[in-house]
């Protein structure tokens, strides 16, 4: 396929998706409409089956969702081409992992803890792009799913301990009004699209136990008939699968484990199997997020991605993401997914000695997950 033939297949699929989300809008202060690129697009499209490298153990109902987590802020300055060469380039790279799923996690935004609104802004991709993105996946043969994520940043910047799980909104009519508002035109362009699992929210602790939720769960099934999910931090699991009536609930599992940065893999599995079993996560569930830092003191915390000054450390972080992904196969859970692949990294220029140290791209890491899943994909 050349070209033109893509920026027409292209072009179309932003038409088709674009009616099935309807409006969406960002503040009167973000950019107006992306730049067209420079870059030349030469991808094979949907139409081109063949072209795309093969999943060692593509998904299906049943086995599990070996899968990387996107993450994607968007370049208001890329041409939906260049989107597409971006994703191609990714998902090149997850299919290299031996995965056969994809997650595709975008920003959102609030003012404050106590804001009554959400909204997005020139990092958030429209509706649309986001279609036309996942669209891609599946042409190539990903499992696909779709993630709004808090971005707070801001709030970390008003004290470093808010995080999106501490929203206490003052109206909260208001706040749940605004995120539906905000995360409908993705429903309707994950249901045109075929998106496999829409996660209706992530790590929004404080507000598990609300009964809003039964509302926006019935008015999201009326926009998209796929499965509705919801990711839950490692430590409230169990309140959200109360509390929130989705058809499944994952886990962002950064669990602080009794362990030390030298103890050998077989220790840190034996302690991810005693985590897993403590929190009652059983056969089925998928670990949506599990990643660390190549540095020491990851098992502080897992979930801080990089401390500046600190020592590169690749062996822990080896070890760790290869005992997450043995405990939760011999747990027979649902599948896993490694966070993250940045939605404009060049898997080739990457540089293993000074990129943040929550990167594993050309770290040990990188071989020990790939020889996981592949090792997992070959047992079911």
């Amino acid at each position: 396929m050349n070209g033109t033939s893509i920026a027409r297949w292209s072009a179309g699929l932003v038409a088709a998706l674009a009616v099935a989300a309807g409006s969406w809008t960002v503040p009167a202060d973000a950019d107006p409409a992306p730049q067209r690129s420079s870059w030349v697009l030469e991808v094979p499209g949907p139409d081109a089956p063949g072209t795309w490298p093969a999943i060692a153990a593509p998904w299906r109902p049943g086995r599990p969702e070996l899968g990387v987590q996107v993450y994607w802020v968007n370049n208001p300055d890329d041409s939906d081409e260049v989107v597409l060469a971006k994703a191609r380039r990714l998902f090149e790279q997850v299919i290299g992992m031996e995965a056969n799923a994809v997650a595709v996690t975008f920003p959102f935004f609030t003012d404050s803890l106590t804001a009554s609104a959400v909204h997005a802004d020139r990092r958030t991709p429209s509706p649309e792009r986001a279609g036309l993105v996942l669209a891609q996946a599946r042409a190539m043969g990903l499992r696909t799913s779709l993630r709004p994520l808090l971005d707070e940043a801001n709030l970390q910047q008003q004290d470093p301990h808010y995080w999106r799980g501490k929203l206490l909104p003052r109206d909260v009519d208001a706040w749940y009004a605004s995120y539906e508002a905000l995360v409908t035109p993705y429903l309707r362009v994950a249901q045109r699209a075929r998106v496999d699992t829409v996660v209706l929210g992530a790590e929004l602790n404080s507000l598990q136990d609300d009964p809003h939720w039964a509302g926006l769960v019935a008015r999201a099934r009326e926009a998209y008939r796929g499965q509705l999910a919801y990711t839950a931090n490692w430590d409230a699991y169990a309140s959200a699968r109360a509390g929130i009536p989705v058809d499944v609930v994952g886990i962002d599992a950064y669990p602080q484990l009794d362990v030390t940065a030298t103890d050998a893999e077989d220790r840190l599995t034996t302690a991810w199997s005693n985590w897993l079993d403590r929190a009652r996560i059983g056969p089925g569930t998928v670990l949506t997020e599990v990643g660390a830092a190549a540095e020491a003191q990851t098992i502080d915390n897992p979930a801080v991605p990089h401390r500046p000054g600190t020592a590169l450390d690749e062996g822990i972080q080896r070890r760790w993401f290869a005992a997450a992904c043995r405990a939760a196969h011999d747990h027979r859970l649902g599948g896993l997914y490694w966070w993250k692949l940045g939605f404009d990294v060049d898997p080739v220029a990457v540089d293993p000695v000074a990129d943040l140290h929550d990167s594993w791209l050309g770290r040990a890491a990188q071989p020990a997950m790939r020889a996981c899943f592949a090792a997992w994909g070959r047992s079911t």
